[in-house]
């Protein structure tokens, strides 16, 4: 039997990184999760058939902790994930991308954000590095109303910094595996966690790293699988909180139009609309295209 969630016993908290042609990157991640202070944990490595050094790499560590497993995930992370944790034997799964890392502390102080109560979900803030080391994923305290929250401003929780209780899982049946919402299947996912009344908590730390480089996922496709989860929900909206989202979504398409002749239309509509975190965002991103022209 998982082991329960209680003071006198650490939970076991299951860890997937789902991979791909990424053990250059891989290595750095898993070894970021052996080094936790928190020792009650098992690592799960789902590979997608790499053709580079993946396999080897990860079976020469030698931790009974980590485990190898080889799934064809048809081009969706979501699969991998499902894949990753149905096959984990933790009261917690964490999730890791491949190109992400960890400090040593995150799983003790996030850890107790899930006890007493079993159905929580956890994240922080993410500092980036790589081809960017400036700057950090702005992780939020959600409001009472989670679900009015994440669809009036945005998504808040970076997967890489989250730690879900496994009953949500289970009982949601984890990441959709829709192809027109790749790349927002972790929005969605929160979205429908929210709707069935989850525990949202946020720690005001920065307790790992999130990588910026030439395969990071592209804000355009996000941009536009978030509109088609959001599309969803529009109906328990009011008027004014359907502007808000609208603004949001106006910042995304924008951020990822960087050149095209509609995005200052679209930046002065979320300055129009947004809710203050993407209003300011406009505001200095028309700014900025003022002072090169």
């Amino acid at each position: 039997p998982r082991n329960a969630m209680t003071a006198e016993r650490p939970p076991l908290v299951s860890v997937v990184i789902p991979t791909y042609n990424y053990a250059h990157y891989l290595g750095d991640a898993i070894k970021s999760v052996l080094d936790q202070s928190y020792s009650t944990l098992e690592v799960i490595v789902v590979d997608n058939y790499s053709t580079d050094n993946t396999r080897e790499l990860v079976e020469s560590i030698k931790d009974k902790r980590v485990r190898f497993l080889r799934f064809q995930n048809g081009g969706s992370i979501a699969a991998a994930r499902n894949y990753g944790w149905r096959k984990s034997n933790g009261t917690l799964v964490a999730f890791l991308d491949a190109d992400d890392k960890w400090l040593p502390d995150k799983l003790a102080k996030q850890v107790p954000c899930h006890f007493p109560i079993s159905n929580t979900i956890s994240h922080h803030n993410l500092r980036f590095f790589g081809s960017r080391s400036s700057g950090k994923t702005s992780g939020r305290k959600l409001s009472t109303v989670s679900l009015l929250d994440l669809l009036t401003r945005g998504n808040a929780l970076a997967t890489s910094s989250v730690i879900v209780s496994r009953s949500l899982l289970e009982s949601s049946k984890g990441f959709s595996e829709e192809a027109e919402i790749v790349s927002a299947e972790d929005f969605e996912l929160w979205l429908r966690l929210a709707e069935k009344g989850a525990n949202f908590r946020f720690l005001r730390k920065t307790l790992g790293f999130y990588r910026i480089h030439a395969g990071s996922s592209s804000y355009g496709r996000s941009a536009l699988a978030a509109e088609k989860v959001v599309d969803a929900y529009r109906s328990k909206l009011r008027p004014k909180e359907s502007e808000k989202l609208d603004g949001w979504l106006a910042y995304a398409h924008a951020v990822s139009n960087s050149s095209g002749a509609h995005r200052i239309p679209l930046l002065l509509k979320a300055v129009r609309r947004a809710s203050f975190r993407f209003k300011w965002r406009a505001v200095l991103r028309i700014s900025g295209s003022l002072f090169l022209r």
